[in-house]
């Protein structure tokens, strides 16, 4: 009997599904979250999604073992518990991994999203089969390290978080406390404060205060000289981090992906010159930037395969 797995992506927006075999995604649903319910009401919707996805795989002859969830934050690995997420503030200390698994049977692994991601790239994706350091650009900005086939999360369990990369010392605050990480320079949430900033400070733009990454981009490929800057800087502190993950892992692919991505265009000439200024180890030319290959699906199916692991 062939196998399959179901893979979960909780994030703070949507909830998606999949049941996924040895040869990708085999079925998919998608659901609101709508975290601000809290995570009673978010199960009560989910687990008849879970369940009509088992019905599926079963009546296709498929043996399902494992539910695998990639969730934004910190956890608690062992009991699956979401310890803290700004994007999911009513789940933190919920027992996320204990209640599916009492509503499935089946064996639950709960991971970060972002490491799910990495994960999922390395096999399926723009890395398969190699080591590679992943970026994720969105709200936030998340990252992973796949070394030797595995994810390095560390005793400390936060192997990985990329986005806290300090990349400017006494810099721009982030919101983990921190000032001058990557994510106070390449996430949504930074790209929209630096542009209010500018505006407020008397810059002209055709943007308005406010407009998010999608209107900076138009704004940018228009010839918008500030959504050019803001566009140049996130470039810029993306290739400073890869420097340093190469620097500190020896990787030679960087996978970078997340909503700004989509705009990867804009951003690549400045982090390929930043990576030429800064990475003097090597020839930077031999560190490999990248677009993610899944997408959206990344983390589900890095969540799958660590269920098919446990």
């Amino acid at each position: 009997m062939a196998r399959a797995w179901l893979g979960m992506d909780l994030g703070g927006t949507n909830t998606r599904l999949g049941l996924v075999g040895e040869g990708g995604i085999l079925a998919r649903r998608h659901l609101p979250t709508r975290a601000d319910e809290g995570p009673q009401a978010w199960l009560e919707r989910v687990v008849p999604v879970l369940q009509e996805l088992m019905t599926w795989g079963r009546g296709e002859g498929l043996e399902i073992t494992g539910l695998g969830v990639a969730s934004a934050g910190v956890l608690e690995r062992e009991e699956g518990r979401i310890l803290f997420s700004p994007n999911l503030p009513r789940f933190d200390h919920f027992p996320l991994g204990q209640r599916l698994a009492a509503a499935t049977g089946l064996e639950v692994v709960v991971e970060n999203d972002a490491n799910c991601y990495a994960l999922g790239e390395h096999l399926f994706g723009a890395g398969r089969g190699e080591d590679l350091a992943c970026f994720t650009l969105g709200t936030g900005v998340g990252g992973g390290l796949v070394l030797g086939g595995r994810l390095q999360i560390g005793p400390l369990g936060i192997g990985g978080e990329l986005g806290h990369l300090v990349v400017e010392p006494g810099g721009r605050l982030c919101g983990c406390g921190a000032q001058g990480c990557l994510e106070a320079y390449a996430s949504a949430t930074a790209l929209k404060a630096m542009l209010n900033e500018a505006l407020a400070g008397g810059r002209w733009s055709r943007l308005q205060p406010g407009k998010g990454v999608k209107a900076m981009e138009r704004a940018a490929v228009a010839g918008d000289e500030l959504a050019q800057e803001l566009m140049h800087t996130a470039g810029t502190m993306l290739g400073r981090a890869a420097a340093m993950v190469a620097v500190a892992t020896g990787v030679e692919l960087v996978v970078i992906g997340g909503g700004l991505a989509r705009g990867w265009f804009l951003l690549e000439p400045a982090a390929r010159a930043e990576l030429e200024r800064t990475l003097c180890l090597v020839p930077a030319r031999r560190l490999r930037l990248v677009r993610s290959a899944l997408e959206d699906d990344a983390p589900l199916m890095g969540a799958a395969a660590l269920a098919q692991r446990q």
